[in-house]
């Protein structure tokens, strides 16, 4: 893990007074608070390390920011329960585990994820490809398209994690389509998803490091 590739990366995207944490999701040295492992009290062994390693990452952004490292049970649609006054994503793959987290004075929603950066599968492609995405994946390179398309899966995960403690609603990929700029996004909505409407965006960065592309999204107070 390239823990200076990818703080350095998370630091672009999410500025100042964010905490991040890393952690390894394949170490069985991550020990949960018992509110924590009701979570995952019927989950297999490597769930179970998965989720340790959120925490552990969770608590580590915490440290990180000088403030106590909390307990953070999940919510019965799997969401972290946050410390009261506090916000932040987590996210994992078989190879690492990230978490960052800042106040709620700040920010109303946080989204973090990362997916390896290989080619989206061929049967995924209608379920996470908008029309608006296919239409700006089409000049690239055959050998690219598949990469662009795992990206833009990677980036509507985070805008969505980061929309959804504002409208508490659960939605498919198809809400959304993403517009690229560089190393910036705009997740934007295709319908009404209560308070957001059609056309209003949630603004991210993303980066590749690691063998994973990296995505980051903010809706920052108003």
């Amino acid at each position: 893990m390239n823990r200076d590739a990818l703080r350095n990366g998370l630091r672009q995207i999410f500025g100042g007074g964010i905490g991040i944490g890393m952690t390894d999701p394949a170490s069985p040295d991550h020990p949960l608070f018992p509110e924590e492992r009701a979570a995952v009290a019927n989950a297999v062994p490597e769930r179970i390390r998965e989720f340790a390693a959120g925490r552990a990452a969770a608590r580590a952004a915490f440290a990180e920011l000088g403030l106590a490292e909390p307990v953070i049970p999940a919510a019965a649609d799997r969401s972290p329960i946050w410390p009261d006054g506090r916000i932040g994503s987590i996210t994992h793959t078989d190879e690492l585990c990230l978490a960052v987290v800042s106040d709620t004075a700040s920010w109303r929603g946080l989204g973090l994820d990362a997916e390896e950066a290989s080619p989206l599968s061929d049967e995924l492609w209608d379920i996470v490809l908008a029309p608006e995405d296919r239409t700006a994946i089409a000049p690239l390179p055959q050998a690219l398209r598949g990469r662009r398309a795992k990206l833009i899966f990677c980036i509507k995960e985070a805008a969505y994690k980061a929309q959804y403690p504002v409208s508490q609603t659960i939605f498919d990929f198809q809400t959304l389509a993403v517009e690229l700029d560089d190393t910036r996004f705009r997740a934007v909505f295709r319908r009404d998803v209560p308070p957001f409407r059609q056309g209003m965006a949630i603004a991210g960065g993303f980066f590749e490091a690691d063998g994973h592309f990296i995505a980051g999204a903010t809706l920052p107070q108003t």
